[in-house]
């Protein structure tokens, strides 16, 4: 099979992932920011920054038990 067949990924798969991952992480800390916002008496955006701090680490751990990466 060549490197390009549609049924193995080819090379665009692990550049797709990295990509996702960069992208998943700025969004763990820009919600980790907020959340700060918790602490500093702001809860309205410190909760909604937790939600989005949470939301790549649940994402994830959906998809390690689907086993779909």
């Amino acid at each position: 099979m060549s490197p390009t067949d549609p049924s193995t990924g080819g090379f665009g798969s692990p550049l797709r992932t990295v990509i996702l991952a960069a992208l998943l992480l700025f969004i763990f800390y820009l919600g980790k920011g907020w959340a700060r916002g918790l602490v500093e008496g702001n809860y309205l955006i410190g909760v909604f920054g937790l939600i989005v701090a949470l939301a790549p680490i649940v994402w994830l751990l959906l998809v390690i038990k689907n086993a779909d990466f």
